[in-house]
């Protein structure tokens, strides 16, 4: 009976932390517009934790901004993980 239950316990544990990334999560609305200005039609709705992570980790470094650095590139690919 009890490893009935723990083997309950860490499939319901397993299923929350899957659940959990891949939640969406909504940007700000200033980074939304930037992105919308790079790369218009880009679907912003259903981003990983991890895509909303690299997404802000781009917009708040300028240098990564500079035309130099392909913005564009690096927002095309982020969302390409989709």
């Amino acid at each position: 009976m009890k490893r009935i239950v723990l083997a309950t316990a860490l499939v319901a544990a397993s299923a929350f932390g899957a659940v959990a990334q891949e939640a969406p999560v909504m940007l700000s609305s200033a980074i939304q517009s930037q992105i919308m200005t790079m790369v218009p039609g880009a679907d912003l709705s259903n981003l990983t934790n991890v895509q909303y992570a690299q997404l802000v980790s781009l917009f708040s470094n300028s240098d990564n901004l500079s035309a130099g650095s392909n913005p564009k590139g690096a927002v095309e690919a982020i969302l390409g993980a989709q």
